[in-house]
């Protein structure tokens, strides 16, 4: 029997975090905030000490860009985040949509929580997990995890009355705002058994609405490209301002043709509507769509009874309502998918119909591990061999390196450009590699994926003759403090070379004992637009190394990091990874208060003191 009081279930999302409360004797209602029942996970730190969350987040990023993480859910593996110069624990940044959700209930009853119910992705692990709980505990009593789809799984049995023998399998479709994630469920006489999983980390509604904003560009952002320019790349508050109203209106154009054939997007700055029909949005939903139903089907073909064996079809979040999804999978699997009216809400409320006693008591539910899936690609493959300091970002540029592959894009050679220090990212539009599955370690060298960096042209440095050497071998020209002008770089967007430019600010200090440090906490962003969509590389943290010089080149050792570089596509965080550092010798050439480095492209720095 379950105890007095309210209960409380509540599913953590990689876009929305949605809740429901059950008072004593009464059904489940959901939570609302600022009157919607979906909060955004997002977090903003302000300038004081606390962590925004939902509406109040998005607002502040419009001023403090370098202070939001738009989807805490995704790093989950990393640790600490920086946010604003402020290093933050993961478990902080999962605890605060799971505090503003405490705070609801707090406003609605006077009823202690005696039950919380908290969801997570079937494929995640053990630490993923115990990171999770970890966070829950600071705000909640007593939280029992639960796998997402056993709860959408008891949902549609429970609460929407779909028949389902004992023995038979339930196909559990979740399609997010962020991500994709599809499970096959057995329904036993205690419940639902977890048999196998598979997930996109890179597929969502997100991408549904960026295909939007790409048409938009198409038709409207030709007639003023600079116009267009500035709600892709926005570098005023207003414009970020404007350029978020333009996502908010794609999206919502997107959910309004699920209840009607046609209807407008408003484009800010051009004051214009674009009108959207319900078969123009099928064509470009389309290419998510089948890759969610690809995913599905190759599942389903690693199971031995496969799909003879399943006998439902269940349809949680929100992206899932696009009438497209329901008809693609019904062609798929020829079994009518169930959807209901508020696909969002399904696992928050299935949380809560999960017996106590059906699984562990921190997971409900085993999962059978799969072999991992063919990853897709794009671009050009490059070999594995040159990737990192022979190919690709060579050279200074090729410096600093991501010794894991990224979620949502896998690296090739260096991370990502940043004035002199950082390399450059291959970016795999289509990358598949999951954050359910954990990270990869790349190994001391880094694994290439679909897509190659090219450096950018530049004319061979001229070493500056034979300079003056400290004690300890440093360039006498190059003791002191820098701070990088800026850089431009070319990189592989879909196997096409994409100009990025930007990173100044980053203040780099060598000194006579032979060591650099460097800090990017105020570096600006790396900024390229392609197809009409903004990619953004940032970079937070501090690194040093020892360090000398010889004839006209640099030299590293020691390397010691601590930080992050972060990738956006338009709005979406696309991939995330740690700093270190790639011991490749590095070209410069010094004259008095100027320096230049080479490598994927050259940078100018300035000198401070």
């Amino acid at each position: 029997m379950r105890g007095v009081g309210a209960r409380l279930g509540i599913d953590f999302g990689t876009y929305n975090t949605v809740a429901v409360l059950a008072l004593p004797g009464r059904e489940p209602r959901p939570l609302l905030f600022d009157g919607s029942p979906l909060l955004r996970s997002a977090v903003c730190a302000d300038t004081g000490e606390r962590l925004l969350v939902g509406r109040d987040a998005l607002h502040t990023a419009l001023s403090l860009p370098q202070s939001y993480e738009p989807y805490p859910k995704r790093c989950v593996d990393e640790g600490t985040v920086l946010l604003g110069g402020r290093e933050m624990s993961v478990e902080e940044l999962f605890a605060a949509p799971l505090r503003r959700v405490a705070s609801e209930v707090r406003l609605i009853t006077s009823e202690p929580v005696t039950e919380a119910v908290l969801t997570y992705p079937a494929a995640w692990g053990t630490h993923r997990r115990a990171t999770l709980l970890a966070a829950a505990n600071q705000v909640l009593p007593t939280v029992r995890l639960v796998a997402e789809p056993v709860a959408a799984a008891n949902f549609f049995v429970d609460v929407a009355g779909r028949d389902l023998p004992v023995g038979r399998y339930a196909v559990v479709y979740d399609f997010g705002a962020g991500t994709f994630d599809v499970t096959v469920a057995r329904r036993n006489a205690d419940g639902f058994e977890v048999l196998a999983t598979e997930g996109l980390a890179d597929c969502g509604g997100l991408d549904v609405d960026a295909a939007i904003v790409e048409r938009i560009g198409a038709v409207i952002g030709r007639r003023d490209e600079a116009l267009w320019a500035r709600l892709t790349s926005p570098e005023t508050t207003s414009d970020r301002r404007a350029s978020q109203q333009l996502w908010t209106n794609a999206r919502a154009g997107k959910e309004m043709l699920t209840r009607s054939t046609t209807t407008l997007v408003h484009v800010p700055l051009f004051d214009v509507d674009m009108p959207l029909g319900r078969e123009e949005l099928a064509e470009l939903a389309a290419p998510v769509v089948a890759r969610t139903v690809a995913t599905t089907r190759a599942l389903l073909g690693r199971l031995d009874d496969g799909a003879s064996a399943v006998a439902a079809v269940f349809l949680s979040g929100g992206s899932s309502r696009m009438p497209a999804v329901a008809t693609a999978l019904h062609q798929a699997l020829d079994i009518a998918p169930s959807v209901v009216e508020q696909p969002e809400l399904v696992v928050a409320e299935g949380s809560l119909r999960v017996p106590v006693d059906s699984g562990g008591p921190a997971t409900v539910g085993a999962t059978a591990p799969l072999p991992p899936a063919e990853p897709a690609t794009a671009g050009t493959g490059a070999d594995p061999a040159t990737a990192g300091a022979g190919g690709g970002a060579g050279g200074r540029f090729g410096r600093w390196v991501a010794l894991s592959r990224s979620r949502r894009v896998q690296v090739a050679g260096a991370a990502l450009a940043v004035a002199g220090i950082l390399g450059a990212v291959a970016v795999a539009v289509a990358g598949t590699h999951d954050q359910n599955r954990g990270t990869e370690s790349a190994g001391a060298a880094p694994v290439s994926a679909g897509g190659s960096v090219t450096p950018s042209a530049s004319a061979s440095p001229h070493p500056s003759g034979t300079p003056t050497v400290s004690a300890a071998g440093v360039d006498s020209c190059m003791i002191g403090t820098w701070r990088s002008l800026g850089m431009q770089s070319e990189k592989k967007i879909d196997n096409q070379s994409v100009p990025f430019s930007g990173g100044a600010g980053i203040i780099q200090t060598y000194t006579a004992d032979g060591k650099v440090t460097l800090n990017f906490n105020k570096s600006t962003d790396e900024i390229a637009t392609y197809r009409g969509v903004r990619w953004r590389e940032r970079t937070r943290g501090t690194a040093s190394a020892n360090v000398y010089h010889r004839n006209g080149i640099e030299y590293v050792s020691g390397v010691r990091a601590k930080g992050t570089i972060v990738l956006y596509r338009g709005s979406s965080r696309n991939a995330s990874v740690p700093l270190s550092l790639l011991l490749t010798p590095t070209e410069y050439v010094c004259t008095g208060d100027t320096m230049r480095l080479f490598g994927a492209g050259p940078s100018e720095w300035a000198r401070v003191r």
